[in-house]
């Protein structure tokens, strides 16, 4: 194992650490209040995965145009992909320093996902990266389940932890059985990010790396404290996600008549328990669907510039049912980049998933596949937030990686 390998794990084992700094500039201010969407972060993480770049290219200097050849239809699409959000957040953006600063956040994202490409295909059989997957799985479970248990944060902000409790404002709840609980949000900053994390290290865990039979012997304990927390979260893009996922890998016959079952029960589950205070909520996302339409028809080609959203809705003077101003995000990835990099822009990140979709030549990873779908279309974090962009350069690396592995037959 080379030392990049060592460093590439160390990557993996940093994406639950949310432990960074936050510069706030004039531009970063909407209406006064300070976005983090549009201030400078640098986290530990970053320094991790610089080294992982430094080493990398080191190790892997004299093998530029084997891996060039190997990687050269994902490549060729981030090198794109870069060159226009660079020219745009130059020449086009609404607010420059904001669309700059994300540009380059997504080309630390890029050689990420080529690079952990790379990565992935040499530690598919390495014990120690299954037990990276596991032990990130079970200690971010178990804080969430102590999250909820106490009703607030346990003062891990070596950990990148935030500060909260259940009355704190703007704060994830969940309602059972008539009661209203804290959502835990473990080292991420939602519930909803924690929740797509769990699931994306499970099904890599579980069907992309080899796991010792020792191991194997107590996945039911893993699975167990994986499903415990994820219930807790109450993330429903989660469930969605393990369902899609799930079904993905199985006969189409079974598949058909699964689909059936499972849609008819959502139906009635969805009409019989559906709390009222989550029509606030999808009222909120339909509002800012229908937002980011009213932008991006006034800026089709081009958009209005990464990271500017919430800048071009703070001037539409929108208010959720609580009367909260919004500005946030719109919840689809799709639709944002349509409203922040246009037409052009859609395209292109439409050509990066094809291209990814590809390599997905097996039932696990065209699960997988099918997971960032769900994520994509239901949030923003994979695209606006650090560790939901990790979750995504993670995930295109396993899927584009170690393409002709024996156990990923399809037979």
């Amino acid at each position: 194992m080379t030392k990049s390998d060592l460093l590439f794990l160390a990557v993996l084992a940093v994406v639950p650490v949310q432990l960074g700094k936050f510069f706030f500039f004039e531009y970063s201010f909407v209406l006064g209040i300070p976005i983090d969407y549009r201030a400078i972060s640098v986290y530990f993480g970053d320094l991790v995965i610089l080294s992982y770049f430094i080493v990398f290219v080191f190790e892997n200097v004299g093998s530029v145009k084997k891996i060039l050849n190997a990687r050269k239809g994902l490549i060729w699409v981030f090198f794109v992909f870069n060159l226009y959000l660079f020219t745009t957040s130059s020449l086009f953006s609404i607010s420059a320093p904001a669309s700059l600063w994300f540009s380059l956040k997504f080309l630390e994202f890029s050689l990420l996902a080529i690079f952990a490409s790379i990565s992935f295909s040499r530690l598919k059989s390495s014990n120690l990266t299954s037990v990276v997957f596991i032990f990130s799985i079970l200690w971010q479970s178990a804080v969430m389940v102590l999250q909820f248990v106490f009703q607030r944060s346990l003062g891990l902000s070596f950990l990148g932890e935030r500060a909260f409790d259940s009355s704190t404002t703007a704060i994830a709840h969940s309602q059972f059985f008539g009661r209203q609980y804290l959502r835990p949000y473990g080292t991420f900053p939602h519930p909803n990010v924690v929740s797509a994390f769990l699931v994306i290290y499970l099904t890599i865990f579980l069907f992309g790396v080899t796991v010792r039979l020792k191991m194997r012997k107590f996945q039911f304990i893993y699975l167990l404290v994986f499903l415990v927390a994820l219930v807790l979260a109450y993330s429903k893009a989660a469930f969605g996600a393990i369902a899609i996922g799930f079904l993905t890998t199985l006969r189409s016959s079974v598949r058909l008549v699964l689909i059936i079952i499972l849609g008819g029960f959502l139906f009635l589950l969805f009409f019989r328990f559906f709390p009222p205070s989550q029509v606030a909520s999808i009222a909120e996302r339909l509002l800012l669907s229908q937002a980011a339409f009213d932008i991006a028809i006034k800026n089709p080609i081009l958009g209005i510039g990464s990271g500017n959203f919430t800048l071009a809705l703070s001037r539409l003077n929108l208010f959720s049912l609580s009367e909260i101003r919004l500005l946030q995000p719109v919840h689809n990835v799709f639709l944002l980049i349509l409203v922040e990099n246009g037409i052009v822009g859609l395209l292109l990140f439409v050509t990066l998933l094809w291209v990814v979709a590809k390599s997905a030549l097996s039932r696990p990873k065209i699960a997988l596949f099918m997971i960032l779908l769900v994520f994509l279309s239901f949030d923003h974090f994979l695209w606006t937030l650090q560790q939901g962009q990790l979750l995504l350069a993670v995930s295109i690396g396993f899927i584009v990686g170690a393409k002709n592995a024996a156990r990923e037959s399809l037979q």
